[in-house]
């Protein structure tokens, strides 16, 4: 499903920042642990060119892994090349913030230099670009959840952008519930950002609003095993 739109400049007062409100799953489990530890993603800007979606960015593998609101790690993902060369090296970092008002992702791609993600009249394999987006887990490589997370509640996509690199930021519209109530895997290539070349835009921010359901029952399993361990030291 694609949504073309024009950018709105609705600037943000400012981001929230972690708070230390956590969600309690019943069991002793925090949202920190929705991810396994070692939880990694890929990221690629990609272009509509020729009548379908191509990969702008060189490095579509790159393993980015997490990091945090206040330390983010930024990883080179490649540059992105249309047919005149090279434009500029694009960084991407991405880290899970729980607040009071739920558990969010936060994907944060930037160029390197500061030059606009696409210039205007690039092309792609002889096709001129009309419009820019990004994907996160375009080749499979989503979101790490763990194997007690059955199904993730996608609520609601925000998605901002900075000509200056993130010092001031403008925002689309909030798009809810971008799945229709299905299930999200961790993956988006949606393309429901777009943004156009030329635009000056270097550098965008994807938040994802999401909820996660453990495994049914998972809390009774986990506290049984627990009072039997008990009973056994006693024994």
């Amino acid at each position: 499903m694609r949504f073309e739109k024009t950018l709105g400049c609705v600037v943000l007062a400012g981001v929230a920042a972690s708070g230390a409100w956590a969600q309690d799953y019943g069991d002793g489990r925090g949202a920190e642990e929705l991810f396994k530890p070692d939880s990694k993603i890929s990221a690629t800007v990609s272009g509509f060119a020729g009548g379908s979606w191509r990969v702008l960015t060189t490095e579509p593998d790159a393993n980015i892994p997490r990091s945090s609101f206040d330390n983010p790690m930024f990883v080179d993902i490649g540059d992105v090349v249309v047919d005149s060369g090279s434009v500029d090296t694009v960084e991407a970092a991405w880290w899970h913030q729980e607040v009071s008002g739920g558990n969010y992702i936060r994907l944060t791609m930037r160029t390197e230099n500061g030059t606009e993600f696409v210039p205007f009249g690039a092309k792609k394999n002889g096709g001129t670009i009309q419009a820019y987006s990004y994907e996160l887990g375009g080749n499979g490589n989503g979101l790490d959840f763990r194997q007690w997370v059955t199904d993730v509640d996608w609520e609601q996509l925000t998605i901002s952008y900075s000509y200056d690199g993130g010092q001031t930021v403008f925002s689309d519209p909030t798009i809810h519930d971008p799945l229709s109530g299905g299930n999200w895997d961790g993956t988006d290539d949606l393309h429901l950002g777009l943004a156009l070349p030329g635009d000056g835009v270097n550098w965008v921010q994807v938040s994802y609003k999401f909820s996660a359901i453990p495994t049914p029952g998972s809390a009774a399993v986990l506290l049984g095993a627990g009072a039997l361990a008990a009973r056994r030291r006693r024994a």
